[in-house]
């Protein structure tokens, strides 16, 4: 556990794909949290002269560009979730920015808060090293097959690429045994937004030790 950026409470977020972390920053949100996106600050990292636009096109080559120059993310997709090189490779050029732009944007909303509280989703919180930064890391877990059917109906992908997905990320077992606190969302959204408010309140409270 590191404290080096301000000294509001930071709270890694993260799970499998479909495990439902969205679902519980957004709780988090609603409690009062200030909650900051990894997958929405990447997104924009690839936007036609953004910081990581330029090397992604020369890395990857202009098959990966629709007609207007705009990077077709699902063609990107297709090529690093078949290739782990190359996955390692976008991962290297995004990452780094990825994470000091969420610090930056915590560090301007809560650096005068001692008791603000920021909540980091990233999917890749432990593959990234990001959670040594935090003060809590929580994993949220969720059926295996629940989880395929739930990124299938989201994203349109068939069983296969939801499982290419899946096995490009690390195993859950192993998210789990890193993580502080553990969220399982394998019942209803109303049984999940109850872990969190409980996390929550013993967060605020400081009645927690990692």
């Amino acid at each position: 556990m590191t404290t080096g950026h301000g000294n509001y409470k930071k709270i890694g977020l993260t799970g499998g794909i479909g495990s439902g972390k969205t679902t519980a920053a957004a709780r988090f949100a609603t409690l009062g949290a200030r909650v900051y996106h990894a997958d929405e600050v990447a997104r924009h990292t690839l936007d036609p002269g953004a910081v990581c636009y330029d090397r992604v096109v020369s890395e990857f080559g202009r098959q990966i560009l629709n007609e207007d120059d705009t990077i077709n993310r699902k063609k990107l997709g297709e090529i690093v979730f078949a290739d782990e090189s190359k996955r390692l490779t976008l991962n290297n050029i995004v990452h780094p920015y990825v994470i000091n732009e969420l610090f930056s944007r915590a560090e301007r909303d809560l650096a005068g808060l001692p008791n603000g509280i920021a909540v980091f989703e990233v999917p890749l919180l432990f593959e990234s090293g990001m959670h040594e930064q935090m003060d809590y890391n929580i994993v949220v877990t969720c059926a295996e097959e629940d989880r395929i059917r739930r990124v299938m109906e989201r994203d349109h992908l068939t069983r296969e690429q939801v499982v290419a997905r899946m096995q490009a990320q690390m195993p859950e077992e192993e998210k789990i045994s890193l993580a502080d606190f553990v969220l399982n969302n394998c019942g209803s959204a109303e049984d999940l937004y109850q872990q969190v408010d409980q996390l929550f309140v013993n967060i605020v409270a400081g009645g927690l030790h990692a």
